[in-house]
């Protein structure tokens, strides 16, 4: 299972923004932004990894956003948004810590905004699955 091949993500002002599947494999996955092009991309990440075994295993999920623009002297630059969630496999982290976890990430990066909660896990879930 996987996120959906294109997926449309809101931009601080609300607008749709949507992100086209590139490539996937065990790994992960990479999304385009169709507003964008292959000299000035905005892509969507999703990767997934382990390191350690038993008890001490931890898997790791990384979110990245990158958008590449060219300057006014034609210089390409980039900017890098990342979000990695390390979750060792002990039983004693539950999902609902997780949750609770990205909530606070979220109302931190959203001024308070955050007020309800969070109304949709299912992408933290899918995450948590290796899904991408």
């Amino acid at each position: 299972m996987s996120f959906a091949d294109e997926l449309v993500l809101d931009d601080a002002d609300g607008t749709d923004v949507t992100y086209r599947l590139r490539s996937r494999d065990l790994n992960g996955s990479q999304r385009i932004d169709v507003a964008t092009n292959a000299q000035n991309p905005g892509l969507l990440s999703i990767r997934h990894s382990s390191t350690g075994k038993g008890l001490e295993a931890v898997d790791r999920h990384l979110v990245s956003l990158t958008r590449t623009l060219t300057d006014t002297v034609g210089k390409q630059v980039t900017l890098t948004v990342n979000f990695t969630l390390a979750v060792p496999r002990n039983s004693v982290i539950t999902n609902q810590i997780v949750y609770d976890a990205v909530g606070n990430i979220l109302d931190l990066l959203t001024d308070g905004a955050l007020t309800a909660g969070l109304s949709d896990t299912d992408a933290i879930s899918s995450l948590l699955r290796g899904e991408s």
